[in-house]
């Protein structure tokens, strides 16, 4: 995943820093990667070099959306509703249920606060759904979901393909300074590192 904030979801979660997520193990590889891979300038394979140009040609389709998200985000919160929450159900209603055995339960009427939720969320969706279209929050963001898909594959089939040199495990460690690969990925650099270290077997 990118090295940068990961964006707040449509409730307002926080911001999360990919850096703060990846696995400590998967970190320690990197800095093995990277030291093994600092030791020559020369450049990749041919095969290796197309992967990593076809990862930044993604990467900066994926930025250039950035911007226009972002201005549309701010739009669609300035207008966006809030969430309905459910209420509690009456006295009479949960000593009702508690009476309720459980071959009833597929036959028992739902709680009028249960009913007034799903009346009121069915409202709120249809709102939101307009409010993303009219601030063209909806379009734009779906449109980057699709440009983070494929920058991810980007940078996962130049991470899979197998490094026959330092070089090509130097094109791996930029892509991985940018993107920064999961931790459970690093089997596939370990490989690269048993390969070129010429341990051979499995990792």
């Amino acid at each position: 995943m990118p090295n940068t904030s990961v964006r707040a979801a449509a409730e307002g979660m926080p911001n999360v820093n990919r850096r703060r997520l990846l696995n400590l193990t998967g970190a320690g590889l990197a800095l093995a990667a990277t030291a093994m891979a600092a030791k020559s300038d020369a450049a990749p394979s041919a095969q290796v070099a197309d992967l990593e140009a076809a990862f930044h040609a993604e990467w900066a389709a994926l930025r250039s959306l950035e911007p226009a998200l972002n201005a549309a985000e701010l739009r669609y919160f300035a207008v966006r509703g809030k969430r309905p929450v459910a209420g509690e159900m009456t006295a009479e209603e949960v000593e009702t249920l508690r009476k309720t055995t459980v071959a009833e339960l597929a036959t028992m009427q739902p709680s009028r606060a249960s009913v007034e939720h799903a009346e009121a969320l069915r409202a709120y969706n249809k709102a939101d759904a307009a409010a993303r279209r009219k601030t063209g929050y909806g379009k734009i963001d779906k449109a980057y979901a699709k440009a983070t898909h494929r920058t991810s594959d980007a940078a996962n089939a130049l991470l899979r393909y197998p490094a026959a040199t330092l070089e090509d495990l130097a094109a791996k460690v930029r892509v991985h300074r940018i993107w920064e690969y999961d931790g459970s990925d690093f089997n596939f650099i370990m490989k690269d590192i048993a390969r070129l270290a010429g341990i051979g077997g499995e990792v």
